[in-house]
Formats: structure tokens, sequence, C-alpha cells
């Protein structure tokens, strides 16, 4: 069993999640989701409970496979995270509770603070919400202007080359939680990622006399960890750390396919810590920091958000196979997963076999049941039955993947499912005549 230290909050993947079913088709998210692993079906369904949290582990591994299948479809991933957090202005986007869960012990001192953003950081660590080991170092060059560095001891981004930049991304929008602007700039002066995987596989990093090549040209160097505490004035009182070697990096490395920053001038890789830098204007303050997001608390939320529910529910559908057909009285159709298949008699013809699956799970049926069917087959002289059948068989081969139907015998045939299918009916608007 896992310890309970190693799950982290939803929040993250929440958010990612409904900026995926905002931007892309169940199609396109299919082979995503398929790939994130056997926790994948189960976890998405847990990301709709607000108060959910997740093992350490599985975050970083989703996130992995977002990052590669954002890169596989030539998009930046920074640009994806960008929008993931744009969502932070809506507080009907975020899980409410758990944040302000989260801030409860500091609810006054958020009321009382002059620079609530300030006081923002100095909770971070108290608060501890991603179950890291923070220390917080203040570098005010003035009143209106702030420079502080958030220093995290714990090791959380191994296996993960993206988590710790959009952790950072999340801590620079947090302020939108408290209808605050975010910080203005937010950067990674130390990470403990090597340069070598903070590549991403896209490009070819290796470090070979103490000079760090990419692609064969000399983008940093070797350089004991000290360097960077006296670059940024910090003061660890962990004199055995500055002797630890890193890679400084001198340029910026970015990805000729997609723009995306792969390293950053000025950071140190390999770093025994990480440090992250806030440069921000100072005495920023909101009267009532909490009011939207108790105002969004007592809102009915399902309306508000529909259309993520309903894209949620079809990837599910897809991710499981499942299938959901509708048969419309009003126009005398069916359709298959939201598009049109048939209409007319053998949309009748499939009704009646559905209808009857629905119900007993039978699966054998016999023409002459059809054939009495004065809604099927007018004339019973000359049913005709076989060839509508005929039609009936034509237009399932093109959801062949759902269902079909085998004539294996004389005088019948068999319904062949092969997936879970929800059926169900839409009788015609009451007050409207039938087409």
């Amino acid at each position: 069993m896992r310890d309970s230290m190693e799950s982290i909050p939803n929040i993250f993947l929440k958010l990612a999640h409904n900026e995926m079913l905002l931007s892309y088709t169940t199609e396109e998210l299919e082979p995503l989701v398929r790939e994130a692993g056997s926790q994948s079906k189960k976890l998405l369904d847990d990301l709709w409970v607000e108060d959910g949290s997740l093992p350490l582990e599985y975050n970083k591994d989703i996130l992995n496979a977002l990052t590669r299948w954002l890169f596989a479809r030539g998009e930046n991933p920074d640009v994806f995270a960008d929008r993931i957090f744009a969502q932070y202005k809506n507080p009907y986007a975020v899980p409410k509770r758990v944040i302000l869960r989260s801030y409860l012990p500091f609810i006054s001192r958020f009321y009382a603070a002059t620079d609530q953003r300030h006081l923002l950081l100095e909770a971070l660590r108290e608060r501890s919400l991603f179950h890291e080991e923070y220390q917080f170092f203040c570098k005010c060059e003035g009143e209106k202007d702030r420079c502080d560095y958030i220093v995290n001891f714990k090791d959380c981004e191994a296996s993960c080359p993206m988590y710790a930049r959009w952790i950072v991304k999340s801590l620079q929008n947090a302020p939108l939680y408290l209808d605050l602007p975010s910080f203005e700039t937010v950067t990674i002066r130390a990470t403990f990622q090597s340069a070598e995987l903070s590549l991403l596989e896209r490009r070819r990093g290796v470090l070979d006399n103490d000079i760090f090549y990419v692609d064969g040209l000399a983008v940093g160097r070797k350089v004991p960890f000290g360097d960077c505490l006296r670059a940024y004035d910090i003061n660890l009182q962990r004199p055995e750390l500055e002797n630890r070697s890193c890679i400084r990096i001198d340029q910026n490395v970015n990805d000729g396919l997609t723009g995306c920053p792969l390293l950053f001038k000025d950071c140190y890789y390999s770093a025994p810590v990480s440090i992250t830098e806030f440069r921000y204007a100072g005495g920023m303050r909101c009267h009532d920091p909490f009011s939207k997001l108790m105002s969004a608390l007592v809102k009915d939320e399902f309306v508000v958000w529909s259309p993520l529910q309903k894209a949620h529910d079809a990837l599910m559908h897809r991710i499981n196979n499942v299938a959901e057909v509708i048969y419309y009285e009003a126009d005398d159709s069916i359709s298959v997963n939201g598009k049109h298949l048939m209409r007319n008699v053998p949309a009748r013809i499939l009704r009646n076999i559905l209808r009857e699956y629905s119900k007993t799970g039978r699966e054998e049926f016999e023409n002459r049941e059809f054939k009495r069917d004065p809604e099927i087959c007018i004339d019973a002289l000359n049913p005709n039955f076989e060839s509508r059948l005929n039609r009936v068989v034509d237009h399932l081969q093109k959801v062949s993947d759902i269902m079909g139907l085998d004539r294996h015998r004389r005088g019948g045939f068999r319904f062949e499912p092969h997936c879970h299918i929800e059926f169900r009916e839409e009788p015609t608007t009451r007050g409207k005549a039938k087409k």
C-alpha cells in the first residue's frame, strides 16, 4: 500500500483534463488515455471528485505521456500549460473545497496582510499542498519591487522533466484564486533535473570535458553549485552542498519543431535543490480575497460545466468501449455516439432489435416477427423484408466495431454487439406531428 504522504490533490490533473476535453475530440484523446496505463480509466473518473487525491507517481507518469502526445502533434507543451492555468481566472473550473481547506489556517492572515501575494509565498511551506520541503528567502529590492526565492529540498521531479515547470506555472498563477493578479515574472534558477533529461528527447545533449553540448554546440559547463548560490545571494547554511557539481546553461535551447524551451540560460541543472525566483510588484491586496471561491462554491457547478461533463462521458464511453445508440421518433432515425447512422424502415428494424436486446439480452431473431410489424412491412403479401434487412446490414458496416448482424441461417439472423451498448429512444416532442 502506498504511503499517504505520496498522494497529492488532483487539482493539477483535473485542470489538464478540463483543457483536453475543451480543446480536443474524443477520437484524438483516446490514444493518450490508453497510453497512460491501467489506472487511467479509474483516474479519469476520480478527477470529477473534487476532494480527490492521487499518487505522485501517477501524476508524473500522466504528465510524461501528455508531453509526448503534445510533441507528437507538433504542439508546444508550455502553450498547453498556459491554457490550463488560464482556467484559474474562472472559479467554476477549479476544485474549490480542497483549495479553501488548504487556506483555512491562514484566512485571517490574508485579510490582514498588506501584501497578499507575498503572504501566499510565505505560507507555501506551511500549506504543504504537494508534500514538498520549501524554504522561503525574501530579497525585497524595495516596497514596490519584490524578489523572493522558493527553495525546495525534496526531489519530486526525477522522472518527469515537465513536472517542475508546470508546478512553477501553477504557483505563478495561484494568486488568481484569491482575485489577485498573477506573479509578473517567475524563473527557475536551479533544478534537480539533469540537462540531458530536460531536453525531453527532442535534442541530443552530452557532457564532454566539463562542457555541455547540444547537437554539437557548446551551451553550458560543469560548475560547483556554490556558483548558483552566490549568483542569487542565497545562504542555505548547508556548506556541504556548495561543492556539488551541476551544469550551468549559458544560452537558451529550444525545440526545433514547436519552439518549446528545453534548457534555460542561467539555470543550474542536476542541482542538489531547486530554486525558483519570483519578481513582482509589492503591496498588492484584495479587500475580500476569498469571495469568488466562496460564491462559486454555493452555485450549481454541474449546470455551468455541463459541456465538460458531456465530453468527459463521451471519452469514458470510448475508452471503456461503450456505445450510445439513440432512436429519434421525430425524424425516424438512429444515431451512434452522436453520428447519424440510418433512418426510416432500416432504423425501425434496428430499433426493434435494440429494444429486445436491451430488455432481455436476446440476440437471435426470426424474420417473421418483423414481417408481421406494419411499421416495417406495410404489405403483408409482399413484405420484401430481406432487402430491407440487407440495408441494415450495410449500414452497420459503418459501425462494425460496435455491432453487426449475422445472417447465419435461413429465416433468421443473429445480432452481434461488439461492445457495451446503451440504447434509448427519444419520443416526438409533444404537440408536434410525427414526420
